[in-house]
């Protein structure tokens, strides 16, 4: 993103667009944005809201002002999102997406004048894709980007969106990697960087792992060559991909770069979302003082920032460091008070994965249907999200929450509709999450997260299945866990378990009892300094108690230059590339018998979406 004037992020100064401030009042306009252009830099977001308000009314009345008005509008929209008012920021940068319409008739046949709206537009939709990703409408989140990158490559006499026609993932990064490099202005390229980091943000909130990545890893390598100051975000998302992969050492290596490369940027928003990041990591190894350092400072921040995304992220950390410091009193008033303004905020999938927090708390306090009640309205988010392996972590939570009550309930009599209600959610939920392996092309990743993830989860339907007698089901379940894995024999992009072609099977980001306690997946502020059309993503692994207890701080930061090269190079060796796996095949128990765990394998595909395992049916005999 620039600086630029009229407003940072929306392409090069307009030659004879009628935009331009040739008089008192409009002059008046550029400085209002200027002004708020200024306060969003220092992180005043509500002064920078209420300046940019301003602007846009006092545009309104000219006919000429229409470049000058997109301007105050889309950052008045940015700073909307980072106040946590996403829908009111959606809005905003529709309104925008309506005045570049006009903007494009006021020019036509002007070469010049096309351009520089074409690259006003791809800033709008850049953003757009930030703010709708904020909201949990992924699918429009990259219909925009789809739209922005086409525009962004497309040859400056085109000034279409022809280039379109390739909209998949990998044909927006190739459009991007293209466009940058080709002689495009420093506007655009930054807007080609920054579509690229936002499509990474994209597959994060998808949890495509996997891809995510990838993409992480493209985003900084490119923005090492060519904008190597932008490194932050970057190395953010990388901290946030090896957070949620089982990666703790390197999630914090990298967070701790993304705080120095905030710092050498001078972004202190950026700095306190990186050091959220950096307290999660603490909080998964169990270094309770140093992460309650790091989130108090970062939360100081926000709340006076005004950044209420942010903030409520902040509470569900610190709502996880209360529960694990056995407060359930003060981690019941946090997440609370985190749903809430996750809610105020329009991010209701976040607010949903606090719920199935607070819902541990409030069992431990012996408030039973209280805690459903949450995890139902959590399930129904997650469902009308359609993010089917996060209905399958809260079932599989769920099921762990019913087996404490089956144990530990009053009287000497435990219900048996408890054990029975654990074992038809424990049994799809275990397939699913040990599915999750086979979507990960390094043996490293699958066996952690085997070790981490799925064996949790496959022993509590293990267990369950013993405590109900259901010996079949327990033979069952031997006889699968036995199964060996076949290599992929198909390419790829056509493996029905591959991230890519399945956004719904990845790795989940909580997944055992404590691990539930962790913080809530939210994109954070935008990816640059200033009002920005580069969207980003969070900082937002989900913290696992269970790792190893305290260990001492690494050492000092480096240097920005050192912090790009070694995180560059972090990336390449943290990608060794393992044999691709395909999911196991189905197990004909007998020749004339049923598939063994059929019941629970069609559930699995049909409650979470996804392939669970192969159609080859394989005889055990």
């Amino acid at each position: 993103m620039t600086t630029a004037d009229p407003g940072p992020g929306l392409g090069p100064e307009p030659g004879p667009l009628p935009g331009d401030p040739d008089d008192e009042e409009l002059a008046r306009v550029a400085a209002l944005i200027d002004q708020g252009n200024d306060a969003f830099l220092q992180g005043e977001f509500r002064t920078a809201h209420a300046v940019f308000d301003q602007a846009v009314d006092a545009a309104a009345p000219f006919d000429q002002a229409l470049y000058v008005r997109t301007s105050a509008l889309v950052n008045r929209a940015s700073a909307a999102d980072r106040l946590g008012d996403h829908p009111a920021a959606v809005a905003s940068y529709r309104e925008a997406l309506g005045l570049c319409d006009r903007l494009a008739e006021a020019v036509t046949g002007d070469a010049a004048g096309t351009r520089v709206v074409v690259v006003l537009r791809a800033g709008v939709l850049v953003n757009l894709a930030q703010a709708l990703q904020n909201t949990g409408d992924f699918d429009a989140a990259q219909t925009s980007l789809e739209r922005a990158r086409a525009l962004l490559v497309a040859t400056p006499e085109d000034g279409t969106e022809q280039g379109a026609a390739d909209g998949t993932e990998a044909g927006i990064e190739a459009g991007i990697e293209a466009g940058i490099g080709e002689g495009n202005d420093t506007d655009t390229a930054e807007l080609l960087v920054g579509c690229l980091v936002a499509l990474t943000a994209l597959t994060i909130q998808r949890e495509q792992w996997a891809r995510a990545h990838e993409l992480a890893t493209e985003s900084l390598d490119v923005v090492t060559r060519h904008h190597p100051t932008l490194a932050g975000r970057p190395l953010l998302n990388l901290a946030t991909v090896h957070e949620a992969t089982g990666r703790p050492d390197l999630a914090e290596d990298f967070a701790r770069q993304a705080v120095a490369a905030f710092l050498a940027s001078d972004t202190p928003a950026g700095v306190a979302e990186a050091r959220q990041s950096l307290g999660q990591t603490y909080l998964r190894s169990g270094r309770l003082d140093e992460a309650e350092e790091v989130l108090t400072e970062a939360q100081e921040y926000v709340e006076r920032a005004g950044m209420a995304a942010q903030s409520a992220l902040g509470l569900d950390l610190l709502g996880l460091l209360a529960a694990l410091r056995g407060d359930p009193v003060r981690a019941d008033e946090l997440y609370v008070r985190s749903i809430a303004r996750f809610e105020e905020s329009g991010a209701v999938v976040a607010a949903a994965e606090v719920r199935v927090r607070l819902a541990a708390v409030v069992h431990a306090e012996g408030r039973h249907e209280e805690s459903e009640a949450h995890i139902r309205a959590a399930l129904s988010v997650f469902a009308a999200g359609g993010l089917g392996l996060r209905c399958a972590q809260a079932d599989f939570f769920h099921a762990t929450l019913l087996e404490d009550r089956w144990v530990n309930g009053p009287g000497t009599s435990p219900d048996p509709a408890l054990l029975g209600r654990a074992v038809g959610l424990a049994v799809p939920a275990a397939l699913a999450i040990d599915a999750v392996r086979f979507t990960l092309a390094s043996g490293q990743q699958r066996e952690r997260w085997t070790r981490e993830f799925a064996a949790p989860a496959m022993g509590l339907a293990f267990r369950l299945a013993v405590r109900a007698g259901a010996a079949d089901l327990v033979g069952e379940l031997i006889e699968s866990q036995c199964a060996g894995t076949p290599l992929m024999d198909r390419p790829p992009d056509a493996s029905p378990a591959d991230s890519r072609a399945d956004p719904s099977l990845a790795p989940p980001l909580f997944l055992g009892p404590s691990a539930f306690f962790g913080p809530a997946a939210f994109p954070g502020p935008a990816a640059f300094p200033g009002p920005s059309a580069f969207p980003s993503p969070a900082a937002d692994g989900r913290p696992d108690p269970r790792q190893p207890g305290p260990r001492q701080p690494g050492p000092r930061q480096p240097g920005p230059a050192d912090t790009f090269r070694l995180g560059t190079a972090l990336a390449s060796v943290a990608a060794s590339a393992g044999l691709r796996v395909s999911p196991p095949p189905r197990l004909a128990l007998h020749p004339t018998g049923p598939v063994a765990l059929d019941p629970y394998i069609s559930q699995a595909e049909t409650r979470y979406g996804g392939r669970i395992r192969d159609e080859r049916v394989v005889p055990t005999w």
